[in-house]
């Protein structure tokens, strides 16, 4: 909360060509449990991390964004939207079982090159879904 501004990140100069993080949190005011995305199309210098994750009732995530610029620009005021969504969570044993996710969290797993290239297909063909909806 930069200059004690909610909805405002201020990240400064930076060099052409070299990375800058700057981190924040967001807060889930709600009473229930929310799936986030950051939607970053309108700039590819800005990377969010996480990008997508589920964020608890009343809790805090930190998000870190990186900015990497190819050319000398001046931004100001852009708009970043984090859409998010209402979901439930498992239960076991007739309680709430709490899965913290995002996808800055890996699993490494050995597989085939046929059987990659079908994962990284499957992913294009999700990621181009996601932007025409």
């Amino acid at each position: 909360m930069p200059f004690g501004k909610e909805d405002e990140l201020r990240i400064g100069d930076c060099v052409v060509d070299k990375p800058k993080a700057v981190t924040f949190k967001i807060v889930n005011q709600n009473d229930k449990d929310l799936k986030f995305r950051w939607n970053c199309s309108t700039a590819d210098e800005f990377t969010f991390y996480p990008t997508v994750g589920h964020i608890k009732a009343g809790t805090s995530k930190t998000v870190k964004v990186m900015v990497r610029g190819k050319e000398t620009k001046k931004y100001e005021k852009l708009d970043f939207t984090c859409e998010t969504s209402v979901i439930e969570q498992n239960e076991e044993n007739g309680k709430k079982v709490w899965n913290d996710w995002d996808d800055t969290m890996k699993t490494l797993k050995l597989v085939r090159p046929s059987e990659f290239k079908r994962i990284e297909r499957l992913k294009e063909i999700a990621e181009i879904k996601r932007k025409e909806d």
